[in-house]
Order: C-alpha cells, then structure tokens, then sequence
C-alpha cells in the first residue's frame, strides 16, 4: 500500500493517521473499508470499519459498521465526510449494526485503485470526482 493520503482517526486510545483501504467481501461482493496505520515505517491493518453480514441486500456503496468502537467510526466518517449514517440497523448474533451509505468518489481519493476494484465486481460505473466548490469573488460593483 504506497498512500500518502491519510485522515485523523480519535478514539478513546488517542489519534491514529490512517489510510483507508476498499475492496469487496469475496462471498456477496459487499462493501468491505478498512483503516491502516503505519508501524514501524509499514503499513499495517488498524481494523475494519466495516462488517460483512452476508444476508444483507446491500447497494453497491452500503455497508454495516463493525461492532468494534462504533460510535468512534461513525464519528470519524461524519467527520471526515466519507458517507451518510443511515436509520437503518441489522442485528446479527447479539449485535446490532448501523448501516452507512459511503461516498464511493470520496473512499476514490484515497483508495482509487479499491473503490476501482469494487465498482468492477459490482458491475457499476466508477463514481466521478465531484466538482470542486468555487467561491464567488466579490467584483466591487458600487451602486
């Protein structure tokens, strides 16, 4: 994994920079996103973000948020504005899971060669860059 790419991850051990990785659960083609860090100069998983639960219809850009420190996830995609919690929930075993549609083109600017990978095995057109805002200038028209 060659990124420089990385966001500020807080959670209740501290602040991780973090690369995000994308790929597709093998089994159902589900969204998988996950975080690294580098140790040691390398880089290495940090943990998932999210959860394959294999008897979820999902869109392409869907997936459940791992049980793992959930509200730090959802914090930090808001944050980092990387999808739209959504009101849904799945329960699996004992737990319960928040679904989230994720901003492919956004997961794209870290990870392009994933989400690429992903949008493949989804059979969809991968997203587009969005266009960037461009602040009006004020032209100093007098009345």
């Amino acid at each position: 994994m060659d990124t420089n790419k990385t966001l500020g991850y807080d959670w209740e051990y501290g602040h991780e920079e973090v690369a995000i990785r994308v790929s597709s659960y093998r089994n159902n083609g589900n969204l998988y996103v996950g975080l690294c860090h580098r140790e040691e100069g390398e880089w290495e998983d940090f943990g998932d973000v999210t959860i394959n639960l294999p008897f979820s219809f999902l869109e392409p850009n869907e997936a459940y948020i791992t049980g793992d420190f959930t509200k730090d996830m959802i914090r930090f995609i808001k944050a980092h504005k990387l999808g739209k919690v959504l009101d849904e929930t799945a329960k699996s075993g004992y737990g319960t899971y928040q679904k989230v549609a994720f901003d492919l083109a956004r997961l794209a600017e870290f990870d392009p060669e994933g989400v690429a990978e992903h949008c493949k095995m989804m059979g969809i057109e991968l997203p587009k860059e969005k266009p960037k805002k461009v602040k009006k200038q004020n032209r100093g028209k007098e009345r």
